[in-house]
């Protein structure tokens, strides 16, 4: 299967090493992967100033640019061939619940998507010591599964999010956060970033990884809410 490999830690990530040395010998992968970290840039792409691309190995590319410009780049200009598969990820901590918002490995995933491209994000629900063995175990099987099934993603991706050790899969809803001191101020400067909780309510991402199981979580890119039409249309404008 041919597949094009990216994420949003860099070309650097371990975990993407790992993935791509574990899938290499089994399918046709083309790493192109941004230069340096580009957490949560979401589906952000350059447009104001040129992308440098530069070779880095056999099949595998670094882009001066954002995990959706590595797509863009890679399908209309980089390969020969187009891909049958986007892999983005593995990310180096969850992308659960509101978070896939921000996420740059769901962005790729995102652009790959509407491209027309079967794409899958890929995160690992740990921080600490991610269990590098059960995702690309996870990774190659999920291929055979969906490798056959293309229809099943036309406006549709998977946001996959793998703890160590899994018990088993679940097919979830995105959960919810709960921030706390969202902005702190410090001088004349300000950071973004505050204490997290995660309700934990069954069948979403965040109860299914807490409970040691892996989550996928199906992601439309068509926003429209279909149901509010019907009342918008009532309004008297």
């Amino acid at each position: 299967m041919r597949i094009l490999l990216t994420n949003d830690d860099g070309v650097k990530s371990p975990s993407i090493k790992a993935l791509f040395d574990a899938l290499s010998g089994l399918h046709q992968v083309k790493m192109i992967a941004p230069a340096k970290p580009q957490n949560a840039t979401s589906h952000s792409l350059t447009l104001r100033h040129p992308l440098k691309v530069k070779n880095i190995g056999k099949d595998k590319m670094c882009v001066y640019g954002t995990p959706t410009d590595c797509v863009i780049l890679a399908i209309y200009n980089l390969l020969e061939e187009l891909p049958e598969l986007v892999i983005s990820g593995v990310n180096l901590g969850p992308n659960l619940g509101d978070d896939v918002t921000y996420s740059g490995t769901v962005g790729a995933a995102i652009e790959g998507t509407i491209i027309g491209i079967p794409s899958v994000a890929l995160s690992f629900y740990e921080l600490k010591d991610p269990d590098f063995h059960a995702a690309t175990k996870f990774v190659l099987k999920l291929i055979e599964i969906i490798k056959d099934k293309k229809e099943l993603f036309t406006d549709v991706l998977l946001n996959v999010n793998i703890p160590n050790s899994p018990k088993g899969v679940r097919i979830t809803k995105l959960g919810k956060r709960e921030y706390e001191n969202v902005v702190e101020r410090k001088n004349k400067e300000y950071l973004i970033g505050g204490e997290r909780k995660e309700l934990l309510e069954a069948g979403t991402d965040f109860d299914a990884c807490s409970k040691g199981y892996i989550s996928i979580t199906p992601l439309r890119t068509d926003l429209t809410c279909y149901e509010t039409i019907k009342t918008l249309k009532s309004w008297k404008f």
